[in-house]
């Protein structure tokens, strides 16, 4: 009786280390599509940071313009009142 309660528990063992790497598999499976996920995501959110910086650099370059027209403007009626 001692090799069948020895064998009843090298099996129990073998099914729960079995039952453990299934579930870890799964795991490492949704940890990977999480982390395609967020390459993605990481992606996306690089082309939205450059075209942010982009506009901000469009912003900047219309506002030195319209502030070079003002001033002209304002010069050429300080020129009106000299």
């Amino acid at each position: 009786m001692a090799v069948d309660s020895n064998f009843a528990k090298l099996e129990e063992e073998v099914n729960r280390l079995l039952d453990l790497l299934g579930r870890l598999k799964k795991d490492n499976a949704d940890l990977q599509s999480q982390v395609e996920g967020l390459r993605t995501e990481n992606a996306e959110l690089k082309g939205l940071s450059q075209r942010l910086q982009q506009a901000e650099h469009e912003v900047l370059k219309n506002r030195e313009k319209v502030k070079s027209r003002i001033e002209g403007l304002l010069s050429r009626l300080d020129g009106i009142h000299s």
